[in-house]
Parts: structure tokens; sequence; C-alpha cells
């Protein structure tokens, strides 16, 4: 597992020719807040900073999407080949990979906590 934004300018292809794209990146940006801080504001800034937040995180999908498309593209100028599964396959996949985060946290209070939160976050950015 890797990205291709990784795989191109490091010049993979020269020892492996394929990459099978799968649409489950390794490879994302993040930007975070101290909780602490962030509680310390008033709701009125707190209310700032989630709406630029979510202003920037939009903003970024043009330049993050150009940036793939570029590594995608040297990655086939320089002789590479790029790979999709059937569309059964890559829908037996992410039906096998989304309960992983589920499964794997579920044992460990601390971390099934942490996934939840996390998994919460997203689902209120959809």
């Amino acid at each position: 597992m890797g990205g291709i934004v990784v795989f191109t300018p490091m010049h993979f292809q020269d020892a492996a020719r394929y990459v099978t794209e799968t649409g489950q990146p390794t490879v994302f940006a993040i930007a975070e807040v101290n909780k602490k801080w962030y509680d310390s504001l008033p709701a009125d800034l707190q209310q700032i900073v989630d709406r630029d937040a979510a202003t920037e995180a939009a903003a970024i999908n043009p330049l993050a999407i150009e940036i793939i498309d570029k590594a995608r593209k040297g990655w086939t100028d320089s002789g590479g080949e790029l790979i999709s599964l059937p569309p059964d396959e890559q829908a037996a996949m992410m039906t096998t990979l989304s309960s992983v985060g589920e499964d794997v946290s579920k044992s460990r209070p601390a971390l099934a906590q942490a996934y939840k939160l996390m998994t919460d976050a997203a689902r209120q950015t959809r």
C-alpha cells in the first residue's frame, strides 16, 4: 500500500511497472488543533475556527486532485501502468474493509473510543 504521489517522484516505476489503484489512500494531509486550546475559546471564536476549517478543507480539494493527476500522468509517462479493479471486485474490497477499524479496535477500549471519535467526526463532514 502506498500513494502514487510518493511512488512517481521516487521512480518506483523503474522497478515495478504496475500499480493497482484501490481508492484507499495511505498518504493524506491532516490539520489539527489542540483540544484544550479550542475548548478554551469562546463560542463565537470556536464557530470561526470551525467555519474556516471547513472552508479550507473544501478549498484544498482541487489542488489535491491536481497533485494526484500530475503524479498519475508522470507514472504512465515514465512507462508505468495504472490498474483499476473491476467494479464487482472494488465493491467486495470496500465491503471487506468497511468493518476493519471496528473489528481491530473493539477489544481495546481506548482504541475503540478513539476510533468512534474519528468516525463520528468524519460522519459530521459528509
